[in-house]
């Protein structure tokens, strides 16, 4: 768990490293509109979609899980210890 925290952290950082060596503005086209934004936030916004969309299709594609419930396995060459 502290192994994917950490790799959060560094993709987190040369994420903001790259998106803060972008700020020049540029214009957008998309279909019949022309807009001028920031590369900050173009880039920004396509990063967060990005994250969004793959969590949706994470669980649109996750499988559902069988509850078996709690068992406890004794290992069969160790006694019990109650006998």
């Amino acid at each position: 768990m502290k192994a994917k925290i950490i790799f959060l952290m560094i993709i987190v950082v040369l994420f903001t490293v790259f998106v803060s060596q972008n700020a020049e503005i540029v214009i957008v086209k998309a279909y019949f509109w022309e807009f001028p934004m920031s590369v900050i936030v173009l880039i920004s916004l396509v990063g967060l979609l990005g994250v969004i969309f793959g969590f949706i299709i994470a669980k649109l594609f996750d499988r559902p899980k069988i509850e078996t419930g709690i068992k406890k396995k004794f290992p069969k060459d160790k006694k019990n210890i109650s006998e």
